[in-house]
Order: C-alpha cells, then sequence, then structure tokens
C-alpha cells in the first residue's frame, strides 16, 4: 500500500526465528493439522497472534498527554484525508505440509531471508506497487510475510519480510528491521480479514498507513521496530512515531452506516489502529479478498470510513521513543 515509498524502509536485516521442520502423514495430509475453517480467532486452526498486542481491548487504556500534538502535526503536515478500505489486492495464501519451502532471493544484499518460505506457483502476489505475499503454514501455524516480492522460473525473490509463530504473542523484530511493511509489524495480523467479517466482529487491532512526509522518519515505538525513513515536512517536534496506536472516539457517530464499515469502526474504537506504514493514496486500511481469491467487500458500504478524520482518534499513551538512522 505504501507503494515505492516503502522500499526507503528495507534497510534493516531481519532475523525472524526458524521455523520447526515439516512433516507429512503418509496419507499426504498435514501431520497434527486439522482441516479447520477460518475464524476470526482462528484462521485455519491457527491463532492469529495469540495474545498481545493484537487483541488488547484498549477501550479504556490512558490516552497520551500530547496527543492532540501529535495529530495536529501529522495533519498540518499534510494528512487531511480521510480513511479509505485498499480492497482487491491482497490474499492469504495457505500453505500445506507439503507445499515446497523455498529460499527467497534478496533483492537488496542490506536484507536477508534467514528461512525458506513455503511456496508454489499458483500462491497470489499483490497485483499493486507493493507487491506483497503473504503464506500461513498451517502445520507450523507460521506466516510468511514479504514486499516487493517476485517469482519466476521457479526462483522466489523479495526485497523484505518477515515470519512469526501466530501461536505466540507479536514478537518485535530486531531493531532498524522492516517486514513486509516499514514499520516491522504484521500485515496478516493487522488487516480486516473476510473471515472477521464472517464471524460477526474484527476481533483484532488494524494496521494503518498515513500520507507520506507526515508522521517521523525515524521514531518508533514497540511493537514497531522500524521506520520508512521519510523526512518529515511539518515543523511540530510531535512527529507521530511508527507503532504508535490510535483509538477512535467513544462518540464518533456511525449511524446509517453499512455494517462493513460499522464492524471496522467498532474495532477502531475496541482494539485501535496501528500506524504501519506510509503511502501517496490517504489512510489506508488493508482489506483481504476471501480464501478464494474473490473480493466480497462493498465498496460502497466502505466508502463511509472516508468520514473518518485523524481528528476523531486519540492517542494512546506511547512506549519509550525508540529510534533508527
Amino acid at each position: 500500500m505504501a507503494a515505492s515509498l516503502a522500499l526507503a524502509a528495507c534497510s534493516g536485516a531481519a532475523t525472524p526465528s526458524v521455523p520447526p521442520a515439516l512433516s507429512v502423514s503418509a496419507s499426504g495430509t498435514q501431520a497434527g493439522a486439522a482441516r479447520i475453517a477460518p475464524t476470526a480467532s482462528s484462521f485455519y486452526g491457527c491463532a492469529s497472534f495469540k495474545g498481545k498486542p493484537y487483541d488488547d481491548v484498549i477501550t479504556h487504556a490512558p490516552v497520551d498527554e500530547h496527543s492532540a500534538d501529535y495529530i495536529e502535526a501529522v495533519v498540518k503536515a499534510g494528512d487531511t484525508k480521510g480513511f479509505y478500505a485498499s480492497i482487491g489486492n491482497e490474499k492469504i495464501n495457505v500453505a500445506s505440509g507439503n507445499t515446497p519451502l523455498l529460499r527467497v532471493h534478496p533483492k537488496a544484499k542490506f536484507h536477508q531471508f534467514p528461512v525458506p518460505y513455503p511456496w508454489t506457483s499458483s500462491f497470489y502476489i499483490e497485483r499493486t506497487s507493493d507487491h506483497h505475499a503473504i503464506v500461513v503454514q498451517t502445520q507450523s501455524c507460521r506466516v510468511f510475510e514479504s514486499y516487493e516480492t517476485g517469482y519466476a522460473s521457479g526462483t522466489l525473490s523479495a526485497y523484505c519480510g518477515a515470519n512469526w509463530n501466530l501461536n505466540e504473542h507479536f514478537k518485535p523484530l530486531p531493531l532498524g528491521s522492516p517486514s513486509a511493511m516499514a514499520s516491522g509489524l504484521s500485515l496478516f495480523a493487522g488487516m480486516v480479514r473476510w473471515e472477521d467479517y464472517q464471524s460477526g466482529a474484527i476481533l483484532h487491532a488494524l494496521d494503518w498507513t498515513a500520507v507520506a512526509h507526515t508522521v517521523a522518519q525515524y521514531d518508533f515505538v514497540t511493537p514497531a521496530s522500524d521506520t520508512d525513513r521519510l523526512a518529515f515536512y511539518g515543523s511540530s517536534s510531535y512527529q507521530l512515531p511508527y507503532g504508535a496506536r490510535l483509538r477512535l472516539k467513544a462518540t464518533f457517530d456511525t449511524s446509517g452506516w453499512g455494517p462493513e464499515a460499522t464492524m471496522v469502526a467498532a474495532a477502531m474504537k475496541t482494539y485501535g489502529v496501528y500506524l504501519a506504514d506510509t503511502g501517496n493514496s490517504g489512510n489506508g486500511l488493508y482489506f483481504s479478498n476471501d480464501e478464494t481469491g474473490g473480493n466480497p467487500w462493498s465498496p460502497s458500504d466502505l466508502s463511509a470510513l472516508r468520514g473518518i478524520r485523524l481528528s476523531d482518534f486519540d492517542l494512546i499513551k506511547l512506549p519509550a521513543i525508540q529510534r533508527v538512522h
């Protein structure tokens, strides 16, 4: 979603842990993995980061004492647009125990992929300029994500990415490490999945992309680990750090909205949004297609999200600010 701007952030060397060995039963099915349909809290039998921080309810979390200053700084730097749903672009690939493991060839020498990714030629790569790829391996319950992904003649390549164990708390990457996003956060964890909507509730925080040059150049807070490293165009000393968590004000009125937009706004009030990346098109939210790859979302319903402005949020109290160079 950050288009070519995210490339500037692929300057760290992420070192995610090596996944456990994969095994397949004699019948070719995944050993120890049931064929379970996705739900909001379980994706084919795997958690969506079990526990903190994505599923923390922040309804009553304290507001940062400089909340208004940070939000005003983003707006004055040029982020005056509403939010929007980026639909029809992303899909979660589901790997089985017999999906081949391929080495990921790095497109930049400063970023390495220490573990192979489960991959097959039928897997989907986002067709917009970010070329994200997301794979959930349902036996190991790991998610594998990459940015500027390419696959040709049996070779898988990418600029940067990361993988995590979905049955554990989200573990931030090492300082200065991006993921498929500039912040080092998980694309899978913070996207609105069709399974969320089918279950009747979004039970996790969302990832949000701000307008480029309106947030901090080098500052981040956990659970983020890196930034886009794009210059801040404002004049305030209150530059919003990557990983900052905003909460839509409880008083924000969604009367008359359709069910999809209403559910997204409810998640923003209950779980909040993480500053995860930047882009050119406004304040974007990631949505995934359904498991068949089809786009089930209603553009007319979700268009209501454009009525949400940054001034409608409070900034949750920031952890200690860290910096990359």
